[in-house]
């Protein structure tokens, strides 16, 4: 079975204010894994740092094959990404929105020590 992971906005700006490689972290941590990201997590990272992340976002979609997903204004990017974390696997270091998944006992991947990815798990939630 794939595994889909879904980007938060700290995820997406991420390659560009650490020195972590991202996408070769998550494909050894899931081969063929499927990457998404919510076209609110895009727009939200086009204003930090007074848009200076916006053309290396959009880059980042185009060249690393994210799809974004529409969301039709149904809410804030942390409330969409939380009902998401049903189906896939969100990719977040904000505190508050990695444990509201985690209260929702769903795994939730963070970037720990600002040089690896890791996995953490919901109380009941099996990665299989």
């Amino acid at each position: 079975m794939t595994k889909e992971i879904i980007l938060d906005t700290n995820f997406l700006v991420a390659p560009f204010q650490l020195s972590i490689s991202l996408f070769e972290d998550i494909e050894e941590l899931y081969p063929f894994a499927e990457i998404y990201t919510i076209d609110d997590a895009v727009e939200e990272s086009k204003s930090i740092k007074s848009g200076k992340y916006g053309d290396l976002v959009e880059k980042l979609i185009d060249t690393q094959g994210i799809k974004v997903l529409e969301t039709e204004g149904e809410g804030s990017v942390d409330d969409l990404l939380v009902k998401l974390s049903d189906e896939y696997i969100v990719a977040t270091n904000d505190k508050e929105l990695k444990q509201r998944v985690l209260d929702r006992n769903n795994p939730v991947m963070i970037i720990r020590s600002r040089s690896h990815l890791e996995v953490v798990k919901g109380r009941e939630h099996d990665l299989g």
